[in-house]
C-alpha cells in the first residue's frame, strides 16, 4: 500500500512478480502465524465489532481475525489488486461470510470517521517514508472510535547485532529511506505523536530478517 513518486502503489514485495511468493517467504521465513497470533490474541475482540486489517496483503490476518472471533466484521484494506484477488480467493475456499475486503491507500482510507473498534497491521509501516507513516496513523486514528485499539507488529530497534545484520536484507529490499528510523524504534514514538495513550509493547520475536515488535495503543 505504499506509493512511488509517481503515486503508485509498491506491491508487497516491491516487484509484481514476487507477490506470488508472498505467502511461502513470510509462512517460512519469520514465523508468521507465530507472531500473527500473538498480535490478534492482543485484542480483546468482542462479537459485532467492526475490525480493520490494513495492508491486508493476502488475508492471513484477516482470517485468524474472524477466526479468533467469530462474530467479528472483518475488513480488509489494501491498494494492490493482485494480492487483493489473492485473499479473495483465499477466504472463499474458506467459506467465511464476513470478511470483506476494499482497495484503498493508507493516507486516505475510504472510511468514515469513528467506525472501526480494532484496526490491526502487519509488517507495512516500515515500506513507508516518514510522511507516510504520519498521514496513515493520522487515518487510523480518525477511522478509530473513542476508545478503539490500534495493533501494529513491524520490524523495529534490533535487539542485538545479529539482529541488525540481519535487518540489512529488508533494508536492501525495501530501502533505507523509509527502514532506517525503525533501527531506532519510531512506532512509539509515532503513536504518541499522534495521539494515541496506553502505548504498549507487547512482544518481540527474532526473525531470519531482523526483530519485529509488537505494540498496542488507544484512541482515547
Amino acid at each position: 500500500m505504499d506509493k512511488n513518486k509517481k503515486g503508485e502503489y509498491i506491491p508487497a514485495l516491491k516487484y509484481h512478480w514476487m507477490t506470488r511468493f508472498y505467502d511461502p517467504l513470510i509462512q517460512w521465513g519469520i514465523q508468521e502465524k507465530k507472531f500473527k497470533t500473538h498480535l490478534v490474541n492482543q485484542a480483546t475482540l468482542q462479537p459485532n465489532e467492526t475490525i480493520m486489517d490494513l495492508a491486508c496483503g493476502t488475508g492471513t490476518l484477516a482470517l485468524l481475525i474472524q477466526q479468533s472471533q467469530p462474530g467479528v466484521q472483518v475488513i480488509g484494506v489494501d491498494a494492490d489488486p493482485k494480492i487483493l484477488s489473492i485473499a479473495k480467493g483465499k477466504i472463499k475456499e474458506t467459506q467465511v461470510n464476513n470478511i470483506t475486503f476494499e482497495e484503498g491507500f493508507s493516507d486516505k482510507l475510504p472510511f468514515s470517521n469513528n467506525l472501526f473498534h480494532h484496526i490491526f497491521t502487519s509488517l507495512f509501516i516500515h515500506h513507508l517514508t516518514q510522511e507516510m507513516k504520519k498521514k496513515t496513523f493520522e487515518e487510523v486514528y480518525r477511522t478509530l472510535r473513542s476508545g478503539g485499539q490500534f495493533h501494529i507488529i513491524d520490524f523495529e530497534k534490533p535487539q542485538n547485532w545479529l539482529m541488525r545484520v540481519a535487518f540489512f536484507s529488508i533494508q536492501f529490499l525495501d530501502g533505507f529511506e523509509t527502514t532506517s528510523n525503525h533501527v531506532k524504534g519510531i512506532i512509539p514514538n509515532l503513536l504518541k505523536e499522534t495521539g494515541f495513550v496506553s502505548i504498549e509493547e507487547t512482544g518481540q520475536f527474532s526473525t531470519i530478517t531482523g526483530t519485529l515488535r509488537a505494540y498496542k495503543a488507544f484512541k482515547p
